[in-house]
């Protein structure tokens, strides 16, 4: 993977925003994740862990064991017991190791179990360490959950200006679609749209971050908008919200959307972002601004 330092970042970005064929998605996954935690990326810490934690259990066993047999209930790794079950839940008390003010969330198996389907249990491990310390927030996977209710305030903010249309219809007719995107953004499209177009998003999100969440949001309700814009039933529409990233089989067609039509992008707001918290409660949440023209 040497090779891939002699190529410019521009056209690195291009590439894999075509997609990284499935045979070099494992050394290139892996590449990534080097290249973004940098000095942070320490070979053998995973082993390391498991050895120093061998004869204690960690808090968040309870929840990671709730968890593993409903993380990908229809995919035949994950269906019962057995090697693929093993390795879901090691690394992921490895994580609850190695960042014990998270610990465990849910949403984090899915994260693990998508990475453990290209990468050995080590580098899936630091791929969620790649997702959770460098491309989101730190308060995404906390108890509180503030940075992912943050970043739905940015989207509708950006569908507001992208959209703003079929911003106003939703409004209109009562549609909260964050009930809806919340979860794309919290599991990365896991289990939320056919997966070939999942793992695309996945190759351009784990070189690119969070900015690729917000394209490709977008461009879903941008492929969609006739469609919600025809429709003045409340119930209806919130049904296609709810079936549209599931029948997003045209990934080709999203990825053009994501970055030749949506351009001059601001994926987030300079200036602060006050939300409401439950018991009336307001946290301020600072996000700074990047424009990007591709």
């Amino acid at each position: 993977m040497s090779t891939f330092n002699c190529v410019t970042q521009t056209h690195l970005k291009q590439l894999i925003r075509k997609g990284i064929p499935r045979q070099y998605r494992p050394e290139m996954w892996k590449w990534i994740i080097k290249d973004t935690l940098k000095e942070s990326y320490q070979p053998g810490m995973y082993a390391e862990l498991m050895k120093k934690h061998v004869d204690q259990t960690s808090i968040a066993l309870n929840q990671i064991e709730l968890d593993l047999y409903r993380t990908l209930p229809t995919h035949k790794h994950y269906k019962a017991d057995g090697e693929w079950i093993n390795k879901l839940r090691r690394v992921l008390v490895a994580f609850s190791w190695y960042d014990t003010s998270i610990g465990y969330c849910q949403g984090l198996n899915r994260l693990a179990a998508i990475a453990l389907l290209f990468l050995d249990e080590e580098h899936a491990f630091w791929c969620l360490v790649t997702i959770i310390h460098h491309h989101l927030p730190r308060d995404y996977y906390d108890r509180s959950l503030l940075g992912s209710q943050a970043d739905q305030r940015v989207l509708k903010d950006i569908l507001k200006e992208r959209a703003p249309a079929l911003t106003q219809h939703l409004s209109n007719c009562d549609i909260d679609f964050s009930l809806i995107t919340f979860n794309w953004f919290h599991t990365i499209f896991v289990d939320t749209m056919p997966s070939d177009t999942m793992i695309r998003i996945w190759d351009t999100f784990l070189y690119e971050g969070s900015k690729v969440l917000f394209r490709y949001a977008v461009a879903i309700f941008l492929y969609n908008q006739d469609k919600l814009l025809a429709e003045g039933n409340s119930i209806a529409i919130f049904n296609q919200l709810r079936s549209m990233c599931k029948e997003a089989t045209d990934v080709r067609r999203l990825t053009e959307i994501s970055f030749n039509e949506i351009t001059g992008f601001r994926w987030m707001q300079s200036a602060e972002k006050e939300i409401t918290i439950t018991n009336k409660s307001r946290v301020k949440l600072k996000h700074w601004t990047s424009y990007e023209q591709q």
